[in-house]
């Protein structure tokens, strides 16, 4: 009797961990799969169509040390395989189970002072998982004498965020005193 009740514990025990192994694996956000890709990166490479394009990661951390924002973004000639990429990866976070906000939201990036404006930006949200996909028409002006100057796009800026609000601020704000 003694000998079956061991038996059992055993048993009971190795599902007991079994079943954390599991949840843990599915508790795993996007933030986390794409903080584990890009951990320690500054730069990337993103394939679109047949081109590759260089891209800057940033990676934000908050009090504690811990991921709450990842951040790809850069410059890629003028054409519309950045716009079936965006339309892409918004397709993906839906199937995900994210939903797509319908209301206009813009992005403030100047990440060294080479991008000035806003960046309109599609936003999905799932809980308090986020994503936001946008692109940027850079425009250049013709310059030639008679030219009506008309604007040109000679290249898209390129803006993907993945973050979790619950992450961005983990330490309980403090009493002002002045």
């Amino acid at each position: 009797m003694l000998r079956i009740k061991k038996v059992s514990m055993l048993i009971l025990g190795i599902l007991v961990m079994c079943l954390a192994f599991t949840s843990k694996g599915m508790a795993q956000t996007d933030l986390d799969r794409l903080y584990s890709k890009y951990k320690g990166r500054t730069e990337t490479t993103i394939f679109v169509g047949e081109r590759e394009i260089n891209a800057k990661v940033i990676v934000n951390y908050n009090a504690k040390g811990k991921p709450y924002r990842i951040i790809v973004y850069g410059e890629a000639a003028a054409d519309g395989d950045l716009e079936n990429l965006v339309e892409e990866l918004g397709e993906t976070k839906v199937k995900a189970g994210y939903r797509k906000l319908l209301h206009p939201n813009a992005v403030n990036f100047d990440q060294n002072r080479i991008y000035e404006n806003n960046i309109q930006v599609s936003l999905y949200q799932k809980g308090t998982q986020y994503a936001k996909y946008g692109i940027k028409k850079i425009e250049v002006r013709n310059q030639l004498v008679g030219e009506t100057g008309t604007p040109h796009y000679t290249a898209d800026f390129f803006y993907f965020e993945v973050g979790d609000t619950a992450r961005r601020s983990t330490l309980k704000p403090e009493k002002f005193d002045f």
